[in-house]
């Protein structure tokens, strides 16, 4: 019997990351030797201007950040390691912010272009652009903050207090906070007003742990004239699936704890009738 090699999800993830590295490693340097051996030995012939150079350089500095970010998205999804949500987000959040910052330095760097010449010298243009940016900066600021210290993470269940709104978060993204509503309603919410307390949100437990029975249970469910038998398949955060025989039945969580249904919960070892 041939002997089976056990590789932990542990190594594996870590074999992923160093697979990522060492292909982007060759990728930047392949790309950076091209462009010098281009610029160097065959753009004179070829009747390029050291600006079409830049142009190049310029292109090929943003395409691989964008290679770059994809491939960690990637390598994240494909982690074994069942890694919670919004370590993930966090994760593929601030690799691109970090990212995206040192294409921003590589690109000055290209161009010849000083921080001291941007700061000094961009007077009302740098004040212009201030203004039309701030409230994107403002946002991604806002999102870092929510991805590492606010309390609701990816996957809580929330209360908007603004708008009556019961929901789960779905994604902290740069700019906006998706909340899946109760109703099926995607509700994006921008992070600066939840962190500047425009939007009020209040961390709740989910729906399913205020209900009368878990999944497995046998109850009997009286709705006005209606009445019904079953055991509990599949509750989510907001239906309750019964399956009486052959026959689903699906009832609204709400009307449940709003006292719009009347439940008994049965011993699991009595028979249905």
């Amino acid at each position: 019997m041939n002997d089976q090699k056990i590789i932990s999800p542990t190594k594996s993830a870590k074999t992923e990351f160093k697979m990522l590295a060492i292909k982007l490693i060759v990728l930047i340097v392949v790309a950076r030797i091209s462009i010098y051996l281009i610029e160097i030995f065959f753009a004179s012939d070829l009747g390029l201007a050291h600006t079409h150079i830049l142009v190049g350089d310029t292109l090929i500095t943003v395409v691989v950040s964008f290679i770059v970010i994809t491939s960690i998205r990637r390598v994240l999804q494909r982690i074994p390691v069942k890694m919670p949500a919004h370590l993930v987000a966090s994760i593929s959040f601030f690799s691109i912010i970090i990212i995206s910052l040192i294409a921003s330095l590589i690109l000055l760097y290209i161009w010849g272009v000083q921080l001291q010449t941007i700061l000094v010298g961009g007077g009302v243009a740098a004040i212009v652009i201030g203004l039309g940016v701030s409230t994107i900066v403002g946002n991604i600021l806002s999102g870092a903050i929510m991805l590492t210290t606010f309390p609701a993470k990816i996957g809580d269940s929330i209360f908007i207090v603004n708008d009556n709104i019961h929901g789960t978060i779905e994604e902290v993204s740069a700019l906006y906070t998706k909340i899946n509503t109760e109703d099926g309603t995607e509700y994006l919410v921008p992070n600066s007003a939840i962190i500047q307390g425009n939007i009020r949100i209040l961390k709740e437990e989910p729906t399913k742990k205020h209900l009368p029975y878990v999944e497995g249970d046998k109850i009997e469910l009286s709705n006005g004239s209606e009445k019904f038998s079953g055991i509990v398949t599949t509750i989510t955060s907001r239906f309750t699936t019964i399956l009486d025989g052959d026959t689903e039945i699906i009832v609204s969580n709400r009307s449940i704890l709003e006292g719009g249904s009347i439940i008994i919960k049965k011993p699991k070892t009595e028979s249905l009738s």
